[in-house]
């Protein structure tokens, strides 16, 4: 909070500026983790419903 003194009262209802870059990159890189593993999961289920077909 630029803008406010860093004693006023206001600030202890919010967490410490270092959480601000830690939980979007932490949630960014869960997204990725969920995206890659459903993209893996059904190429690999596509992948063995073509070896039945042949």
């Amino acid at each position: 909070m630029p803008f406010i003194d860093s004693q006023h009262v206001i600030h202890k209802y919010f967490l410490p500026r270092a959480y601000a870059v830690a939980i979007p990159l932490a949630a960014g890189l869960m997204l990725l983790l969920f995206v890659g593993l459903f993209i893996t999961y059904v190429m690999l289920k596509n992948q063995k419903v073509t070896k039945k077909v042949q």
